[in-house]
């Protein structure tokens, strides 16, 4: 990987750009030199708000540079350039080709493969950490978070982990999912063949002979062609959706997001430096443009492009999106939040244990996560409530110390406008860093709407006689809710989740993974592969 970023120019800051390469059907593709300057002049006349231009013979994307120690904007950016290409060299019309060869790979085969990708990682250690602290510098989630996404790589390129999930989210009859995955699957069915064979096979008796009825019953889970448009909430966003599509043995165009292009990039580059001819990296991209950029997705969204398009993303995304796919199954995972609720029981002895827990769920990637919790229900008066906030503003005190949070400029702005309008009476209890918002808690009396979350490390509290009077602000929108005590969690759990939620958690537990998990109430593999009846 050294060698060939050496080689290539590409994934290395000279005078704040980078250069990103690229993954286009295993082959890597490198942008042009673009002078500073000219880059520069091409911002100044799109306007000082404009994040991306697109170029002569490149596009760039910018990215304001943060002080790690005030945690605040600078005044300069990366310029991260990238090349343009041609989408359509990117959709695979080769049927053939693909089920001959990727899609007849072994399960074995995308365990090594995967193995493979973690090695050239861990043996590139020094490139992978140059990267992480490049990307540090306009990374908007804490040091600790983003070190982390890193961090995470070995263990989302774990093949025994990638086996767990294929076998558990594809599994059907009794058997494993990597064999349906792998063959054709006989079936030990009730078959019942059919009025038409039925009616035939007594007018054809002498045509069809003794062995009409003698066909063993089949299923396969078939491979499919995969668009993945990818959020950038987490430099491992990409990754997950790249590993799906291996795991799944599908041809795959993968969309770096805004905020990730460059770990994108990174896991190109091991996919090319590991196995440069393996059927997976030759049936995979990893691309960027600009969301509704019709040049690219007016050919991307027809009907025969692809089999399967997921998207990841915030809602004028997903929206988009949907409404432009017309007959191509689309997988959504919708922006999605989470609650915490606390039961009475925690006022005995117990509070400041469910405020700790509270805050891990709260902290789910620093409240960007669509499973964090982004309000609290506390069963209790307003007093209990008030109780409650003061050991949560406590606890989240402790998190600012070890992951000093980045706050966004509108985000700031949404704070002044809940504190000078319509949450002006209610009772705020905040952690403040040089004067400056860094966490807090607002306990409210009446509603809350979401759309006044700021989404920055506060937390709106809302005491309930009865935690079931809080059942009535669920929906299909909340990810998540994390249930304090145990006992109140195995009691409402089934009345949680009847209400379009998917997780009903242990607080403190709102992150917890397996393989073979429920993503958005899916097998998401499930949803990747064609099921086929032979």
């Amino acid at each position: 990987m050294e060698k060939i970023c050496a080689n290539l120019n590409v994934l290395s800051e000279s005078s704040n750009i980078v250069r990103i390469p690229f993954l286009v059907k295993g082959k890597l593709i490198v942008p042009p030199d673009v002078h500073k300057d000219d880059i520069e002049r091409a911002f100044s006349a799109k306007g000082k708000d404009a994040d991306y231009v697109r170029m002569e013979n490149a596009q760039v994307a910018r990215e304001q540079i943060i002080d790690r120690k005030t945690m605040k904007y600078t005044d300069e950016f990366i310029y991260e350039v990238m090349p343009l290409f041609n989408p359509a060299e990117l959709i695979e019309s080769d049927i053939e080709k693909l089920s001959k060869e990727l899609y007849s790979l072994p399960f074995n085969e995308v365990e090594k493969y995967l193995s493979s990708l973690a090695k050239v990682i861990q043996e590139n250690s020094e490139l992978v950490d140059r990267v992480r602290n490049m990307t540090r510098k306009i990374a908007e989630h804490p040091d600790a978070y983003h070190d982390a996404a890193f961090a995470s790589f070995p263990f989302l390129l774990d093949p025994a982990m990638a086996r767990s999930m294929v076998d558990n989210e594809l599994g059907a009859w009794g058997k494993k999912g990597s064999e349906f995955l792998d063959s054709w699957v006989p079936l030990q069915a009730q078959v019942f063949p059919g009025l038409s064979a039925l009616l035939g096979s007594g007018v054809f008796n002498n045509e069809l002979g003794d062995h009409f009825h003698t066909f063993e019953t089949m299923l396969r889970a078939m491979p499919t062609r995969q668009l993945h448009i990818t959020a950038g909430n987490s430099p491992a966003v990409p990754l997950i959706s790249m590993v799906r599509a291996m795991m799944t043995k599908s041809a795959a165009v993968i969309k770096s997001p805004y905020g990730a292009h460059v770990p994108a990039a990174l896991i190109a580059l091991a996919a090319v430096s590991a196995a440069p001819d393996h059927p997976i990296t030759k049936n995979l991209s990893v691309v960027y443009w600009p969301g509704g950029d019709l040049s690219v997705e007016n050919l991307f969204f027809l009907p025969e492009s692809f089999d399967r398009i997921i998207v990841w993303g915030a809602p004028d995304a997903v929206a988009s999106v949907r409404s432009r796919v017309m007959f191509t199954k689309t997988i959504c995972f919708n922006p999605r939040y989470g609650f915490s609720f606390i039961g009475k029981e925690a006022f005995n002895g117990k509070l400041r244990e469910a405020a700790a827990r509270a805050s891990m769920d709260t902290m789910i990637w620093n409240q960007k996560a669509c499973i964090a919790s982004y309000v609290h229900y506390v069963e209790g008066t307003f007093e209990q409530a008030e109780q409650y906030a003061e050991l949560l503003k406590e606890a989240l005190a402790k998190w600012d110390d070890i992951a000093p949070n980045f706050i966004t400029p509108d985000s700031n702005k949404t704070l002044v406008k809940m504190r000078r309008g319509k949450y002006m009476d209610a009772s705020w209890h905040l952690n403040k860093k040089n004067g400056d918002f860094s966490s807090g808690v607002v306990v409210i009396r009446d509603s809350f709407d979401m759309m006044d979350h700021p989404f920055c490390r506060l937390v709106p509290v809302r005491p309930v006689n009865d935690l079931r009077d809080a059942l009535k602000y669920l929906h299909s929108g909340v990810a998540t809710v994390g249930i304090y005590p145990e006992e109140r969690r195995l009691e409402l759990r089934d009345a949680v989740l009847a209400r379009g939620v998917t997780n009903a958690m242990p607080l403190g537990q709102g992150d917890k993974m397996f393989g073979g998990m429920a993503h958005d109430g899916m097998m998401v593999l499930n949803e990747l592969v064609d099921w086929k009846n032979g």
